[in-house]
């Protein structure tokens, strides 16, 4: 909450903390060959409304192919979610991939942690959510590359309907400041359309 305010009282450093260093409009629009270039070996995914609509246990046939693709090309996966884990574990289990639940983000005990799991460090990976309070601000204070995608549905829980009401008073103030407008997708430092 405190981020929050931060922001919306206009403090540059906490505008910056939120500010994703690369936006696109879902996971399977992301350039995981230019994360390849820039060493990145290591991928933390949020899973409600990143990967899965919230509460939902049903997989995309698009999301497991997806997956699959990247460990074949040599990326470490990690499923990297505060929600609980009777509500993670079916998701992880489904894509055969490891999971930090219940995970406490956005504070550096979690990066940690899921930096531990995968035997990574965060000079090589990247996360990967649709929540700037949580993904983002925790990746970029951990000085991991932060990846903003497009919430996959308007439906949410309590936990997430707060955060995405918080955020859009912020992305608002971001507009403002000309550091981020939805839409507007880009890469690392190159921002385009």
């Amino acid at each position: 909450m405190q981020t929050f305010i931060k922001v919306m009282l206009g403090l540059k450093k906490e505008i910056e903390a939120v500010t994703p260093d690369s936006y696109y409009p879902s996971i399977y629009k992301i350039d995981y060959q230019i994360l390849k270039k820039e060493k990145i070996d290591t991928l933390l995914f949020d899973i409600d409304n990143t990967i899965t609509k919230v509460d939902d246990l049903n997989i995309p046939k698009e999301t497991a192919d997806l997956m699959e693709n990247l460990k074949k090309q040599g990326f470490k996966i990690l499923l990297f979610s505060n929600n609980h884990e009777q509500r993670a574990k079916p998701v992880a289990k489904k894509l055969n991939l490891p999971l930090l639940s219940d995970a406490g983000k956005p504070t550096k005990e979690a990066y940690e942690k899921a930096l531990n799991i995968l035997n990574s460090n965060k000079e090589n990976t990247a996360a990967i959510g649709d929540q700037l309070l949580s993904d983002i601000v925790g990746a970029k204070k951990y000085r991991i590359k932060a990846i903003l995608v497009d919430q996959l549905s308007k439906e949410n829980n309590i936990q997430t309907g707060m955060a995405q009401k918080l955020q859009k008073h912020m992305i608002k103030k971001l507009k403002k400041y000309k550091q981020f407008q939805i839409g507007k997708y880009y890469i690392s430092e190159n921002k385009t359309n």
